[in-house]
């Protein structure tokens, strides 16, 4: 069993004291490090020499900034921040345990999407337009009840995704590697399936990792397959997503909305067309953006720490 005298952690974010009173008050005869900016991730591990690595990548501490970590040889388990794992791809797993905090946050983007959801769905994006304009036009909407959502990806976020849904009366089809059954899922395929059941849906929206295969899943031959004047969600990856076919499918009508949390290059740039399609939502990379979402990963780290020194298995291991 590990000796939490002789365990050292590091953590690699720039505002610890977002959490800092977790894993302190939780392990106080651990030895708890930070490395609080890009610049100093490398002087930190070598400071720390640790055991263990809690990595939280956003925006202001991108990915990149993280990589040395997965090189240094102290380091046995490496507990990432959120689900996304992309810039550790390739550790050394005979090595190095990685886990991620999958699930943690995923009712609360769950709700992102349903709301993004019910917002396209009702003309809310027209009605935002109007009011600008001060235009008095009513416009119908199908109701939700009885469309049909097809996930691609019923994993944590997904499986969230297709609870609202049938909570709102609609037809739920997915993919998944897998193709384990979900109770909140109709009809659960292969990946492989996917081209067959774009013409299905009256609402697509995306879970998957991003990888070579995945990469422009939704391309230009897949939104021609996709129902007229059905609507696409992407809060997962923006490579998912081929940026021009996409504007292409809006801007002919035969998409009717769409609604983007994630883009090829963020922050958007400011000459990108995505901004001037008036039937895009646009969201800055915010789906899961609750409110002490550093926290909650804290706590789950923690929780996992607990098991770690209980010489239990760890949660959320990712296989290498």
């Amino acid at each position: 069993m590990p000796d939490a005298n002789a365990t050292s952690v590091l953590a690699v974010y720039d505002r610890p004291e977002e959490f800092k009173d977790v894993l302190e008050s939780r392990f106080p005869d651990i030895a708890f490090g930070y490395a609080t900016s890009p610049g100093n991730v490398e002087d930190a591990l070598a400071a720390a020499n640790p055991e263990i690595v809690f990595s939280i990548k956003h925006p202001g501490f991108p990915g990149p900034a993280h990589i040395p970590i997965i090189s240094y040889p102290s380091v046995k388990w490496l507990q990432v921040g959120g689900s996304g794992y992309e810039d550790f791809l390739g550790w050394d797993a005979t090595r190095i345990t990685l886990t991620n905090c999958a699930g943690v946050l995923s009712r609360f983007l769950a709700e992102t999407v349903t709301g993004a959801l019910l917002m396209l769905n009702g003309n809310f994006l027209t009605y935002v337009k109007q009011q600008k304009e001060k235009v008095w036009r009513q416009h119908g909407f199908q109701p939700l009840r009885d469309q049909t959502l097809l996930i691609v990806g019923v994993g944590a976020v997904g499986g969230c995704v297709a609870d609202n849904a049938k909570a709102l009366g609609m037809r739920v089809l997915g993919t998944r590697r897998s193709k384990t059954p979900h109770a909140s899922v109709d009809e659960m395929h292969v990946p492989e399936a996917l081209p067959d059941l774009l013409g299905r849906a009256d609402v697509i929206s995306l879970h998957v990792r991003l990888n070579e295969e995945t990469t422009h899943l939704i391309d230009r031959q897949a939104i021609a397959n996709m129902k007229a004047d059905s609507i696409l969600i992407n809060t997962a990856r923006g490579p998912l997503v081929e940026e021009s076919a996409l504007i292409d499918g809006l801007r002919s009508g035969h998409l009717r909305a769409a609604y983007l949390d994630v883009f090829d290059t963020e922050p958007l740039p400011a000459d990108s067309p995505l901004w001037h399609i008036d039937n895009l939502f646009i969201t800055p990379h915010m789906a899961d953006s609750v409110s002490g979402w550093a926290r909650r990963f804290a706590i789950f780290f923690a929780d996992n720490l607990d098991r770690w020194l209980a010489d239990e298995p760890l949660l959320n291991v990712v296989e290498g």
